[in-house]
């Protein structure tokens, strides 16, 4: 009775120690649960700081990446010719830091590609600045050049009217020119030694032509060639005769003529006449009388014959 007692007293000992450890183990679990759950919180509340945090950078980051980007396009509207090949580079850069700034990388890791993204576009804003600055002195080297060639071309088209002037006048200097150039119409009266000036068609036997030839010390003196040639109001040429005897050629053009004569010039005011004898009576109307040498037109003139 007595063994079964103390039995049971030990047995009593070691449950209480075991309920006792049992008890001490649950504090200490509660404890560090307890303290765990209190380090989770914190870390939470900690994270979610920093992500607010980060969340304000990012928002200052996206905007300094969009005054970038602004920047930048102002630039390359105005000069997106030039910027062309750039574009591609910092529209990859520009997109790789959307990217970080999208998945809330780490700050510093975007801020060093926001500032290598800031540096590239101002390398390109001052390059442009260059090219711009070296444009508008080449397009002012450009205009003075267009100036000049234009005062070249006028001066150029001033000399060569000036030498076709010249050539022009040289031309004319050295050609015979006849003046007062007087056309009588006759009929020989009496024994055939009077005329009898008449503007009458049916009336009209001869045609005489005189003129005078100035002076002119450039012309080459001698003998020359006088052509006279009478086209009647129908637009016939008068003529002795058919054929070659009666055509000059003048300037590339060949002329049928009338008649012919000769005179001697020796530099000096020269008095010639040509007489048309009639082979045909002579019409009504207006006759248009020309006068060559052999070389240029001496004169021009007109007779009515009524």
């Amino acid at each position: 009775m007595e063994n079964q007692e103390i039995k049971h007293t030990n047995n009593t000992k070691r449950n209480e120690v075991i309920y006792r450890i049992t008890i001490l183990v649950l504090v200490l679990l509660v404890l560090f649960l307890t303290i765990l759950w209190i380090s989770c919180r914190q870390s939470l509340i900690e994270m979610t700081t920093q992500r607010e945090i980060a969340a304000e950078l990012n928002v200052g980051l996206q905007s300094e990446l969009n005054h970038v980007l602004d920047e930048y396009q102002m630039v390359k509207q105005e000069y997106d010719s030039v910027l062309v090949d750039k574009d591609s580079i910092i529209g990859a850069s520009a997109r790789e830091i959307q990217n970080l700034i999208n998945r809330q990388a780490d700050y510093n890791r975007i801020r060093r590609q926001l500032n290598l993204l800031r540096e590239i576009t101002q390398n390109y804003v001052r390059e442009i600045d260059s090219l711009y600055s070296e444009n508008q002195v080449l397009k002012a080297m450009n205009v003075q050049m267009r100036e000049e060639i234009e005062i070249a071309q006028r001066r150029t088209s001033e000399l060569t009217v000036d030498k076709m002037l010249l050539e022009w006048k040289v031309e004319e200097a050295s050609t015979l020119r006849a003046y007062e150039i007087e056309v009588t119409p006759f009929r020989m009266r009496g024994r055939g030694d009077r005329e009898d000036e008449t503007d009458r068609a049916r009336r009209v036997e001869q045609i005489r032509v005189c003129f005078k030839i100035g002076e002119n010390p450039i012309v080459e003196a001698g003998d020359y060639n006088a052509y006279m040639r009478i086209v009647d109001p129908f637009g016939v040429v008068l003529q002795a005769g058919d054929g070659a005897d009666h055509m000059i050629v003048l300037e590339g053009d060949t002329l049928q003529y009338s008649m012919k004569d000769s005179f001697n010039y020796q530099n000096q005011v020269k008095h010639t006449c040509l007489t048309w004898q009639r082979v045909d009576e002579f019409e009504q109307g207006v006759y248009a009388i020309s006068l060559f040498t052999d070389d240029s037109l001496l004169g021009e003139t007109i007779l009515e014959l009524r």
